[in-house]
């Protein structure tokens, strides 16, 4: 997901310290050697660790506080837009459908009642 949507954590990197307590379970998992860092689906270029050392708050005086590494944008805004424009699209589409249906139908029920 940070990878399509180009973003980090849910409203910024900092999201995955261990200070937001966000990011427990991969923490955990990762034995607690990820206190510190984002998952490098977050780096603008992939590589391993990458996103080593990233996961700090942002602070505005700081030109790029990530070194224009990793995505500074957090997720959340990016998936609810994208599934805004999902859904005005898959209305649109059904809107017309039933619109087709409907036109369908009537030229049915006129060939039925021509047909008697």
């Amino acid at each position: 997901m940070q990878e399509n949507f180009e973003c980090c954590g849910i409203t910024t990197p900092d999201d995955w310290s261990a200070d937001a307590g966000a990011a427990v379970w991969w923490i955990k998992v990762t034995g607690g050697n990820h206190e510190n860092d984002v998952p490098d689906s977050c780096c603008k270029d992939i590589s391993e660790d990458c996103g080593a050392g990233y996961a700090v708050p942002y602070d505005e005086n700081d030109e790029s506080p990530y070194d224009n590494k990793i995505y500074a944008d957090g997720c959340y805004d990016k998936a609810v837009d994208w599934a805004m424009d999902k859904s005005y699209d898959h209305g649109y589409l059904w809107y017309h459908f039933h619109r087709l249906l409907k036109l369908l139908t009537e030229c049915f029920a006129l060939c039925l009642r021509s047909a008697e």
